[in-house]
Parts: C-alpha cells; sequence; structure tokens
C-alpha cells in the first residue's frame, strides 16, 4: 500500500497537468466548497430565513449543478478553457454573493454557481483520469479524491472560524478570492508551461509487468 502511495505521488509530481489539477482542487474542496457550513449560517444568520430558506438556496445550488452536469455530459472533449472558466465562474459567483441579504439574488447566484461547480469539477476529473495511464490511474485518482474529500473538514475549521469572525460576507469573500487566485496561477501556468490534456499514453513499468 505504502509503495503505491509513493508511486502515486511520484507520478503527480513528473506530470504537469496531475499536479496542477490536485493543486487546484486542494485550494477548491478546503475553501471554497465548504457549502455545508456555509449555507445553514447564510441562511438563518444573513438572510435572517427559515428551514424554508436554506431549502430554497440548497435548491438553487442544486439545479445548477444539474445543468452543469448535463452540460458537460454533452461536451465531447476537456479543455482547459472549460474547465477554468467553471473555476472562475465559481469564484466569481461567491464573491457576488458575498454582500448580499436577498434571498431572490443569493437564489440566483447559486444557480450560476453550480452551473460553474459541475463544470470545473466534472472537467478536472476528466484531465486527472486522461492524464494518468492505466496502471497508476487508480492510485492518481486516490489522491485526487482525497485532496476532494480528506481535506474538507481541516477547511472548515477555517470556514467556521471565519464565519464567526466576519460572517457570510467574509467566508465568501475569502472563498472566492482564493478560487479565483488558484485559477489565475493555473492560467498562467498552463500558458508558461504549455500543458495539454491528452491521453496518457506511458508504457507500464518492467515491475508492474512482472507483477501482472
Amino acid at each position: 500500500m505504502w509503495r503505491g502511495t509513493r508511486e502515486g505521488f511520484a507520478y503527480a509530481r513528473r506530470n504537469g497537468t496531475v499536479k496542477l489539477v490536485l493543486a487546484m482542487m486542494v485550494v477548491f474542496a478546503s475553501i471554497s466548497f465548504n457549502f455545508n457550513i456555509l449555507l445553514p449560517v447564510l441562511a438563518k444568520t444573513t438572510l435572517r430565513g427559515s428551514p424554508i430558506t436554506l431549502g430554497l438556496i440548497s435548491a438553487c445550488f442544486g439545479a445548477g449543478a444539474l445543468l452543469g452536469a448535463l452540460t458537460s455530459a454533452a461536451v465531447a472533449k476537456t479543455t482547459w478553457r472549460v474547465m477554468l472558466g467553471g473555476a472562475a465562474g465559481f469564484g466569481v459567483s461567491e464573491l457576488l454573493i458575498a454582500p448580499l441579504q436577498s434571498v431572490f439574488a443569493v437564489g440566483a447566484l447559486l444557480f450560476l454557481c453550480g452551473i460553474c461547480f459541475t463544470s470545473y469539477t466534472a472537467n478536472s476529473n476528466a484531465a486527472i483520469q486522461l492524464e494518468s495511464p492505466d496502471y497508476i490511474r487508480g492510485r492518481v485518482l486516490g489522491l485526487y479524491y482525497y485532496a476532494w474529500n480528506g481535506l474538507a473538514p481541516i477547511g472548515a475549521l477555517l470556514v467556521g472560524w471565519l464565519c464567526d469572525t466576519g460572517g457570510t460576507r467574509l467566508a465568501f469573500a475569502v472563498a472566492g478570492a482564493s478560487a479565483l487566485a488558484v485559477t489565475a496561477f493555473a492560467a498562467a501556468t498552463i500558458s508558461r508551461r504549455r500543458l495539454s490534456m491528452r491521453p496518457a499514453v506511458q508504457a507500464e513499468p518492467a515491475g508492474e509487468q512482472l507483477a501482472a
């Protein structure tokens, strides 16, 4: 198990696309995706609403995510443009939500946020699978899903502290700014290193062949 984990990390370090996708997900999952913490506080404290308010704004996000998923499924090719567009749109939506106190406006922006969320995550998932050859794909995906799910509880501490310090206004502002910052970093890295998305064709190492 440890050897496999080390090989997954080693491949991620060598492959620029995998490393960049993982770095983006670390930031998004730990800071920007903690809606299970933000939305209840947003509904009760900021919007001064009831459980119905929470259900409404959650449904708006879910409807946007569904539309984003259907749109992503209809797109035949994964591209950096779509992935970064979804990431940037997600960050902008969170920044715009930060100062709002209108249920209607928040719901509309959460709908847009849901579309961008799925556009980003679907293309991010596809990119890391395309860049990983068969013999190591499972190990690389393990790192990806740990970055997504494993770091969320750690980020939840920061998000909770932000809500306690400056309310959802501060929490959404930090989440949106972080998303935009890592998206800008990714765009600059892609341009500088000319990273592309393509199916991996690397041959399986001799050690893996013997083990098989």
